[in-house]
C-alpha cells in the first residue's frame, strides 16, 4: 500500500505528493479521527455496525409554537374549578 499526503479543499482532495496513477484509479482516504467531528464518526460505525440505516440530522430552524385555537364555551380554567368542587 502506497500512503500520499493531500489536502481537502473543500470539494476535493489535492494530493500534495508526486504520485503516478492513471486517470480513474480507485483510491482510498483514511482521515485521522482528531480532525473528524465525533458525532459524524459515530454515525459512521453505527452504520457500518448496521444498527442504523440512516441519521437524521438536527433542524436548523427552531420548531414554531403551536397557534392557539378559539374554543367556544366556558374557559377551560373554569371547567376544572367547576369541577374540583
Amino acid at each position: 500500500m502506497l500512503k500520499v499526503r493531500g489536502v481537502y479543499d473543500g470539494t476535493r482532495v489535492v494530493l500534495l505528493d508526486p504520485v503516478a496513477l492513471q486517470p480513474n484509479t480507485a483510491v482510498e482516504v483514511l482521515i485521522p479521527e482528531s480532525t473528524v467531528d465525533p458525532q459524524q464518526l459515530c454515525n459512521q460505525k453505527l452504520r457500518a455496525a448496521g444498527l442504523v440505516t440512516t441519521v437524521r440530522t438536527r433542524r436548523s430552524e427552531p420548531r414554531r409554537s403551536p397557534s392557539p385555537v378559539q374554543v367556544k364555551g366556558d374557559p377551560l380554567s373554569r371547567t376544572i374549578q367547576d369541577d374540583r368542587r
